[in-house]
């Protein structure tokens, strides 16, 4: 009897968790976030810090610092594996460093991310509620895969002028393979929602984006090997390929989506740090960003960072930032 007890308590218990932890739907309009649009708004791309508890943390500061510099920012994106086996307080002073520039900041996540002292969930609370600088969002229990799915809406004149999507490509998969994650169905779904959301409330106008994110999407590799052959649907803007591109396994539909809707023009990841190629394929930019310290592995002279630069017209263009660690030694 005192078993079966037991048995029914437990049961009513995990009932109860699963009734109070039922993810939410939240609206469109809570996943946006605002910055003014300024002219020629110039987004500086850090990515792949993976700054860890051991590391010499003032030396990779004063790296970035250079390119920071550089690069004169209205908003930084640093697109995922800020960090390696890092503490809280490591966390912590990596933020109080990039708020230190008195410029708008976000942050994508990356595989490595989760290898940490903590939980990405306190990392979200954590930058959610840092306020000063900070651009991000995490929805509490919501129904949208992942902890970094948010817009940046640059707004001029009480319109959105441009879009810039925070999506997390999340970690690894450890179901029908074992390899990095990919961008669920659900957040597709998402992306379409408020694309459409925005072009509602802009009176029918699809308004133009940028995506960042941490892992390519499965399309790289298509991208790269038809602008190699010369197919016209393809064309190398810039770069090297200098390793093997590593995007998930399983392909969620995004760049198809993309495509659909007609809002996204460009999109930028991390996670290959030898790789910094931009190639334009069926009108959409791919690009890797530039590695922006000497952790795990790099090249020498293939580190630093990437601004992208928002014309008036909506035209891109980009400035390529390149140091090594003699500069700072």
């Amino acid at each position: 009897m005192k078993n079966k007890l037991s048995l029914l308590l437990a049961t009513s218990f995990l009932l109860l968790t699963a009734c109070g932890s039922q993810a939410k739907t939240y609206l469109e309009s809570d996943y946006i976030l605002e910055l003014p649009y300024q002219e020629n708004f110039r987004v500086l791309q850090l990515t792949d810090l993976h700054i860890s508890d051991k590391d010499n943390q003032d030396r990779h500061y004063a790296f970035m610092d250079l390119t920071i510099t550089d690069s004169q920012p209205n908003l930084i994106v640093v697109t995922g594996d800020l960090f390696t086996f890092a503490s809280k307080n490591t966390a912590k002073k990596l933020f109080s460093y990039l708020d230190s520039h008195n410029v708008p900041w976000t942050v994508t996540f990356g595989n490595h991310d989760e290898q940490c002292l903590f939980s990405v969930e306190w990392l979200t609370n954590y930058l959610t509620n840092y306020g000063s600088n900070c651009i991000f969002k995490d929805l509490i229990d919501d129904d949208v895969y992942g902890n970094c799915n948010f817009v940046i809406n640059l707004m001029k004149n009480d319109t959105v002028f441009e879009q810039i999507f925070i999506v997390d490509s999340n970690r690894y998969n450890y179901g029908g393979y074992f390899g990095y994650d990919y961008i669920k169905k659900g957040q597709v779904n998402w992306y379409e929602k408020m694309v459409n959301y925005t072009t509602e409330q802009n009176g029918g106008i699809v308004t133009p984006s940028i995506l960042y994110c941490h892992i390519p999407l499965p399309e790289i590799d298509e991208a790269w090997e038809k602008a190699q052959a010369g197919d016209p649907e393809a064309t190398l803007d810039y770069g090297e390929k200098r390793e093997n591109s590593s995007p998930p396994k399983f392909n969620s539909g995004l760049f198809h989506k993309i495509i659909e809707l007609g809002s996204t023009r460009a999109m930028f990841f991390g996670h290959d740090h030898l790789n910094n190629f931009r190639v334009t394929y069926k009108g959409v930019t791919f690009g890797y960003g530039i590695k922006s310290t000497d952790r795990i592995y790099f090249d020498e002279d293939m580190m630093g960072g990437r601004t992208m630069i928002i014309h008036d017209d909506h035209s891109l263009t980009y400035e390529d930032h390149y140091h090594t660690y003699a500069e700072v030694n």
